[in-house]
């Protein structure tokens, strides 16, 4: 086999897109802004959702094709995945998210303005959080949707039964049994899953320091987190970055 006529090495072309989007000034949006922003949808909280799809758009869109009509229905197309994981982690269910998905990507294909195709990533956005809405409303108790809602938006600091249920406006003892019979977990729990799934993306995808991830997520000192960590993924968080990082 000729060795010249050969594809690039997946590291070959990271680094060549890399130097094509340096040169164009094309950045990808941060990790951890999708991230909040799927939060968001999942907790069917437009109007933050919308605030960083915004800031996001404020940045250049990465070049996914050479045409800037078809890389710009390919980035909304990519913005619908997102859109539609999210709504299905807010309890949507799967086939439901997929057929609106469906309806959105034909939207995408039959829209020939690029101004047009702004306006409709954000109306995208709105129809995915009123499904969430939606189903969420009649699959789950309204204090309870109010509770993960309110996990989502804060997963970045600590959060207790005590400040959740004051900040429903509802006692501990209330909130801590309703929570466990619609989701089949206690409060804190899940909290603790929710933030250890969120830290298994950086331990894997990126070099930060352990204590950096933690503090990340609301927890203020590494051996706590460590025990979080290991009783809900069955592996201390050294361990999991040694078996799954991704160089």
């Amino acid at each position: 086999m000729d060795e010249s006529r050969s594809p690039p090495s997946g590291g070959l072309l990271v680094a060549r897109e890399r130097a094509e989007n340096l040169e164009h000034r094309f950045v990808h949006p941060p990790y951890l802004l999708e991230r909040r922003m799927a939060g968001y949808i999942a907790a069917g909280e437009l109007e933050s959702a919308m605030a960083i799809l915004e800031e996001i758009n404020r940045m250049s869109r990465a070049r996914l094709a050479g045409d800037r009509l078809r890389s710009l229905k390919n980035s909304l197309i990519a913005s619908c995945t997102i859109f539609t994981r999210a709504a299905i982690e807010g309890g949507v269910d799967a086939e439901i998210s997929f057929m609106l998905s469906d309806a959105s990507i034909r939207d995408i294909e039959r829209v020939h303005e690029e101004d047009q195709l702004v306006r409709l990533e954000a109306r995208m956005l709105a129809d995915f959080v009123a499904l969430v809405r939606s189903h969420v409303a009649e699959r789950r108790n309204l204090l309870v949707w109010r509770a993960v809602k309110h996990v989502q938006a804060r997963i970045d600091r600590e959060i207790s039964l005590q400040e959740a249920a004051k900040e429903l406006g509802v006692s501990e003892q209330h909130l801590s049994s309703q929570f466990g019979k619609a989701m089949g977990e206690s409060f804190v729990d899940y909290v603790r899953r929710v933030k250890v799934e969120e830290a298994k993306y950086y331990l894997r995808s990126t070099r930060l320091d352990i204590m950096r991830v933690a503090q990340m997520f609301g927890f203020s000192y590494q051996a706590y987190f460590s025990r979080v960590f290991k009783k809900v993924a069955g592996l201390t968080p050294t361990e999991y970055r040694r078996r799954y990082y991704q160089a």
